[in-house]
């Protein structure tokens, strides 16, 4: 952010965030450059430009949500007949730069993977995240496990997020290294798990002074097709 705009700082009530957060994953599975995605990226924007600490309004003044709208509007106009590339020119101008800003907004959750199974130190898989140079913090995310998803078959089961107050917890990895394995650790997470942003309880400690802190982290969640474990597939499996 510049000077003049609001700071990123911890998170003290994650119920504000989860709207927000919503949209940003929405954006995340649509595809690139579309209008469904930019659309998404955008409401997400406004909604975390209204909640986060050092919006820049008054207290009580809501700050109006239309650019969503004046984009479908500005998008129409673009599809018109002689403007055909122009919707797609804008999307990919802007795409990158409210990718970047809600990046700064959140204090970087790129750099952040909450991890709840086989990649913990220690565990099965962890060699795939063993190499980045980083910290480990202490943390928990609303949610449950359910043994469903091809780590389950191992032992792990898969993370859901939930808001009925059940906590899993977590150990928050902290890199610089992450934004270029993204990739890497997609790919080896799979279909049946995606990664999403989920807010963490960071320990004590964690942020400014001796405050409990929430933090926006990357999470992997179980989707619809991963299967449930059977019996006979753990007994495979630990042969």
């Amino acid at each position: 952010m510049t000077a003049d705009g609001p700071e990123p700082g911890p998170v003290r009530d994650p119920a504000v965030l989860r709207g927000a957060l919503a949209r940003l994953n929405e954006a995340r599975l649509a595809p690139e450059r579309s209008f469904d995605r930019l659309g998404a990226l955008l409401s997400g924007f406004e909604e975390l430009a209204k909640v986060l600490p050092g919006a820049d309004r008054r207290p009580g003044e809501e700050r109006r949500s239309d650019a969503a709208g004046a984009l479908a509007e500005l998008e129409a106009l673009l599809a018109e007949p002689g403007a055909e590339g122009g919707a797609a020119a804008l999307r990919g101008y802007l795409e990158p730069i409210l990718e970047r800003l809600i990046e700064a907004l959140l204090d970087h959750p790129e750099r952040r993977l909450a991890v709840y199974g086989s990649l913990l130190p220690g565990e099965n898989n962890h060699h795939h995240v063993a190499a980045l140079v980083g910290r480990w913090v202490e943390g928990t995310v609303e949610g449950t496990l359910h043994d469903r998803g091809w780590a389950a078959r191992q032992g792990y089961p898969g993370f859901v997020p939930g808001s009925s107050g059940d906590r899993v917890a977590v150990k928050v990895l902290e890199s610089s290294g992450l934004p270029a394995a993204w990739e890497r650790l997609d790919a080896f997470e799979g279909e049946a798990y995606r990664r999403i942003l989920a807010p963490v309880e960071m320990a004590p400690g964690t942020g400014a002074g001796s405050e409990t802190a929430w933090r926006v982290c990357n999470i992997y969640e179980l989707t619809d097709i991963a299967r449930p474990v059977r019996a006979p597939d753990r007994d495979d499996d630990s042969a």
